[in-house]
């Protein structure tokens, strides 16, 4: 059995991350604003980028394929891969610690005259933490300010990836080459091309809750937007301009 191991990446890394919880409406300045720094009388402004200048590495699909039509189950690509340092870091321009947690999985193949065997995955699942230079907000810290969980469900040629990704109900969206489910609960986008079938559910919290204060403020592609009280815009802008990009760069680096 694999054991989960921890990839942390330090120093101009930017991240991402699971979740779901939240805060308020804001409203953007009318000029532009850099991030703040934290001090014993204010909370740090966090900078959100949703145009990455820089993506991962494509994600290679040219995997041989087991007798079941599945990729070899040992060389699937990692879950950790789709949320990647680079466009994390793209995204989040001041982070400077991503923490990535991956984790294996069982399968049951059946096969025509093998029967049923069991395989592992080795990296099927992978949780994303981003830690930002501020007291309290690193990522060995227990406060999440955002988390990315990441899970292949599926890889191999079509037929397998069509049979073996399980229905999801929510409004069906085209992101380049993918079929993207958009989950009416929570911050989750199940996507599925030819070839591989993966989600991915994204973890936001306003921060300023960490600091006893009611407010959050953000830079999002250079306005001040303040969020308090009311968790729908925040969760609103976290899916338009966190969630989307990831996904996107996502889809691309496969194809």
């Amino acid at each position: 059995m694999r054991t989960h191991r921890t990839i942390s990446w330090s120093a101009g890394a930017a991240a991402l991350l699971l979740g779901l919880a939240a805060c308020s409406s804001g409203t953007p300045s009318t000029s532009p604003a850099a991030p703040t720094a934290s001090s014993e009388d204010s909370v740090p402004a966090i900078e959100i980028v949703s145009d990455p200048s820089s993506i991962g590495q494509p994600i290679s699909l040219d995997i041989p394929l087991d007798e079941s039509g599945a990729f070899v189950f040992d060389q699937w690509p990692s879950a950790c891969e789709i949320a990647d340092e680079t466009t994390l870091s793209s995204i989040f321009p001041q982070a400077d610690d991503i923490v990535q947690a991956p984790s294996e999985r069982s399968l049951s193949i059946f096969s025509l005259g093998a029967g049923t065997r069991k395989v592992t995955v080795p990296e099927a699942s992978c949780t994303t933490k981003i830690g930002f230079p501020f007291e309290g907000l690193g990522a060995g810290d227990q406060n999440v300010v955002f988390m990315v969980t990441t899970t292949v469900e599926s890889a191999g040629d079509p037929e397998f990836v069509t049979s073996n990704s399980p229905k999801k109900g929510g409004e069906v969206t085209q992101i380049g080459g993918a079929s993207c489910v958009v989950s009416a609960e929570g911050l989750r986008y199940d996507c599925q091309t030819q070839n591989i079938s993966f989600n991915v559910t994204l973890d936001a919290r306003p921060f300023g809750q960490y600091f006893g204060e009611g407010e959050s403020t953000y830079v999002i592609d250079g306005e001040e937007v303040m969020f308090s009280g009311d968790v729908q815009p925040f969760l609103a802008m976290a899916r338009e301009k966190i969630l989307v990009p990831l996904v996107e760069a996502s889809v691309e680096r496969l194809s």
